[in-house]
């Protein structure tokens, strides 16, 4: 007997080697996903042997129950982590894997533990125990009490549960994955074993072979671990993302036959038969364009698909898979639906086209003074641009009849300059009576559209003014139906009032020949009004050319703004003295703006009402700007003792009101236009190109001055099922009500913007990550606040609360670029850790939910 306990110790000796070297091997890579948990079971091992071979090998009694009682805290924390890491490992149950999640379920083995300690005062774990019967060596004689049973069978749960865990993953699990799975199970069952026979009692030996039977089990859980590098990835739960992966994914082998595929690769093939074995040219749609780019490696393809009439675009890469290198085994095809960033793209485009042709016409017509040059330039330019079938200009001539003048366009219908059709008659005519814009989604239903063909398109008709008065109609025609919406509804009449203004500006200029120093002056700012669309260039170039060009002392230009007039540029006053706000009420411009006519004071000192901003002033000329007989703004000059203005001085500033009203508007509709460019048209917010020129602006001031800038990136949790479950009008509804809830909770320097779908985005320019938080969890429990249904305190409601990722410049990124993958990723493992969850960057090397 003594020479069997002699050997059992000394295993026992080697054994507190073996798991002490594999708790200090695991602690080494305590990052990584799992070593916590394996390294702390390997920790309960060690403990549970130590202090059993201090039981056997102490010779008194005394210090064999002290041992006893701190055997039960590796003895009772040994399942709950063993089961905690069967989670962890499997990746089957995401709530008890997460960190410290698996401490709740010690909880239990530490109560036996306690209880152990202070078991002489309730008798709940052992009622009587002595000394071994062969005297002082070997382990106590123990007669169990109901405690300790209550807490082995919790036990021996925790232990069934890790088996049901790992047998599950066993089955489901491909054939690559089970030697590590069934690895595990063989390691555990060794132990369970083990400590069945001693519990059971059908052992002769009073020794407990269960801290031996690590020996065993120990070894196999450690190479489960380590052989199949899990440091790094659990594999196991490889197969259920791939599964789940909104992208679809197909598996061919080295003859080109379907391996395999998950089921977004089954719908998207839309073939109800199974596919496993097929040649993949005979499942794939458009064989011939996958046919030509089957052997690249660095080239993505762009496939569209028309499904239930909605085109639908993809973006698939061809993935080469290959043994050692050389060896090709097959390749892997991941198609990814770009519809909706395709369509963004595309919009981008046309806006950008649409900026463009405003330049471009702006820039073709600045130069010309001849109207048919004009407006040939500016079809010209409307075709060139869009690839329009065609664009005319009709203008009104005599017997109120609009004649076609110029004509462009990539199709001929037949018409040619000198058609002509009556006020009233046809899209065109239609447009002069009614004297605004009219868009035809589908001539071929259109009871205006005149045409001795059939056509299918669409158009849409803008007319012309000059001044108060009908001049023509710019009509476009496209061979595609609802081709034209209210952004080129408002291009092109941004686009006509450069043309109106341009031909006002060439009749000014043919009727003042004579004059030629003041038509020189009337044609340097007639450019400068057309060639820029921003107002406080062309306002600032308009005050300088008319100091410079007559001599003017002071000049100024406001802008009126509700019931206010607002300075956009002066010269010539002394800045203590700029009024840079009045009030309609007031002055002589408060009376220009009422009245809508010229103001001209000879003598300031008699003027009750006048504002003097200047002692040496002594008269003063205030001309309303005026576009369709709306005042939106006035010029005004003042003149001093050395330069006293007269009538001719009323007429030359009045003709320049004109070309300055149209700068104005036309800087108006051009903010209008780059504003839609720069805004999502659903949320109002900004969209994702610009929140990407803001977040440009916004790092390089950071990195300038030093101080920190937050992102945040969210999106709406199950925005989907919320979508499947009320419609797309209601989930637009709901983005709206998202961003009206993030515009109340932003400061006026901060951006907000839709990223995409239902993703989106806010920029916190001064804001360390403390504050980004607090300000994301305000977002948080505002939009869990709105939502209008019932629901626990930390649940998820699709279309209300929110996954929020949260990282700071230049803490978790010192590029754009990685400040923006920062915060993207940062949003993600919100998401993955369950969603309605906030999770800042700077945790995401650690694994941890903030």
């Amino acid at each position: 007997m003594q020479i069997n306990l002699a050997i059992f110790s000394f295993c026992l000796v080697i054994l507190i080697i073996l798991t002490s070297g594999i708790a200090y091997r695991t602690f080494l890579n305590w990052k990584k996903p799992g070593a916590k948990t394996f390294g702390f079971l390997m920790l309960a091992m060690m403990i549970w042997v130590i202090f059993y071979l201090c039981e056997i090998t102490l010779p008194s009694l005394p210090l064999k129950i002290a041992s006893r009682k701190i055997l039960y805290l590796g003895m009772g924390i040994s399942p709950p982590l063993w089961l905690g890491f069967a989670l962890r490992y499997t990746g089957i149950s995401p709530w008890w894997s997460k960190r410290g999640h698996v401490l709740l379920m010690t909880i239990p083995g530490i109560t036996s533990f306690l209880l152990g300690l202070t078991n002489e005062a309730h008798k709940l774990i052992w009622t009587s125990l002595e000394m071994p019967s062969n005297g002082e060596l070997g382990p106590l004689q123990i007669t169990f009490g109901p405690g300790f049973w209550f807490f082995t069978a919790i036990a021996y749960l925790f232990i069934a549960i890790g088996f049901l865990v790992y047998i599950i993953t066993y089955i489901r699990s491909p054939k690559i994955f089970r030697t590590q799975t069934g690895t595990m199970l063989l390691g555990a069952l060794i132990t369970l074993s083990f400590n069945l026979i001693f519990i059971t009692e059908t052992a002769n030996s009073n020794l407990d072979p269960t801290p031996l039977s690590f020996a065993l089990s120990a070894p196999l859980l450690a190479f489960g671990y380590f052989r199949f590098g899990l440091f790094n990835l659990f594999p196991i739960a490889a197969p259920l993302i791939v599964e789940n992966l909104r992208d679809a994914i197909i598996v061919t082998d080295s003859q080109d036959r379907i391996n395999d595929l998950n089921s977004a690769a089954k719908k998207w093939l839309e073939i109800k038969e199974n596919v496993v074995g097929m040649h993949i040219f005979d499942a794939l749609p458009k064989p011939e364009l996958f046919r030509e780019r089957w052997d690249s490696t660095d080239e993505a393809i762009k496939l569209k698909l028309v499904k239930n009439g909605t085109p639908i675009w993809y973006e698939i890469s061809i993935i080469h898979l290959n043994k050692n290198g050389v060896d090709p085994l097959g390749r892997v095809l991941v198609i990814h639906d770009i519809t909706q960033e395709h369509e963004i793209l595309e919009a981008e485009f046309r806006r950008s086209a649409q900026l463009g042709l405003l330049e471009e016409v702006g820039r073709q017509i600045a130069d010309s003074f001849d109207e048919m040059e004009i407006l040939q330039r500016s079809i010209e330019a409307v075709v060139e641009r869009f690839g329009y079938a065609e664009a005319a200009i009709s203008l009104l001539v005599p017997d109120n009849i609009m004649e076609v003048t110029v004509i462009s366009g990539t199709e001929d219908f037949g018409y040619s300059p000198g058609f002509r059709q009556d006020v009233g008659k046809g899209i065109i005519g239609h447009t002069a009576a009614i004297r605004k814009t009219y868009i035809s989604r589908n001539v071929a239903e259109d009871p205006y559209y005149f045409s001795n063909d059939e056509h299918y398109g669409s158009a849409i008709c803008v007319p012309i003014f000059t001044g108060k008065n009908l001049y023509g109609a710019l009509y476009v025609e496209s061979i595609e139906a609802d081709a034209f919406n209210q952004e080129d509804a408002s291009t092109l009449e941004t686009l006509v009032t450069q043309i109106s203004a341009s031909l006002q500006r060439a009749r000014l200029y043919s009727r003042a020949q004579e004059h030629l120093r003041v038509m020189a002056a009337v044609q340097a700012v007639s450019r400068v009004v057309v060639r820029s669309l921003d107002l406080e260039t062309t306002f600032t170039a308009v005050v300088n050319e008319l100091k410079n060009s007559f001599g003017y002392s002071h000049v100024s230009i406001y802008l009126l703004k509700e019931d206010y007039l607002h300075l956009g540029a002066q010269v010539g006053y002394p800045l203590e003295m700029v009024i840079s706000k009045i009030h309609i009420s007031q002055g002589v411009s408060g009376r220009t703006i009422k009245t809508k006519t010229v103001q001209f004071i000879q003598d300031t000192s008699k003027e009750p009402v006048f504002l003097r901003t200047d002692h040496t002033v002594k008269s003063e000329i205030c001309v309303p700007l005026l576009k369709e007989n709306i005042v939106l703004g006035t010029l005004n000059v003042e003149g001093d003792a050395s330069r006293i203005l007269t009538q001719d001085d009323v007429e030359l500033l009045t003709t320049l009101s004109s070309p300055i009203a149209l700068a104005v508007d036309n800087a108006r509709l051009h903010a209008q236009v780059k504003a839609m460019a720069m805004t999502d048209a659903v949320s109002g917010l900004a969209n994702r190109h610009a929140l990407e020129e803001y977040l440009t602006a916004e790092v390089e001031r950071s990195t300038r001055l030093g101080y920190p800038l937050s992102l945040i990136i969210f999106d709406i949790d199950s925005f989907k099922q919320y979508n499947d479950k009320w419609g797309h009008p209601a989930g637009d509804v709901r983005l709206k009500a998202t961003a009206t809830l993030i515009r109340s909770n932003l400061r006026k320097y901060d951006t907000a913007a839709r990223y995409g779908g239902d993703e989106f985005a806010i920029l916190l320019p001064n804001t360390n990550k403390s504050g980004a938080f607090e300000f994301a969890r305000r977002l948080q429990n505002s939009a869990r606040a709105s939502a209008n249904e019932a629901h626990a305190e930390n649940s998820v409601v699709s279309g209300y609360t929110l996954s929020i990722g949260v990282a700071t410049f230049p803490e978790d990124g010192n590029t754009l670029a990685n400040l923006l993958l920062a915060a993207d990723h940062a949003e993600l493992m919100a998401k993955r850790l369950g969603k309605n969850q906030i999770f800042v960057a700077g945790n995401l090397n650690k694994n941890e939910q903030t």
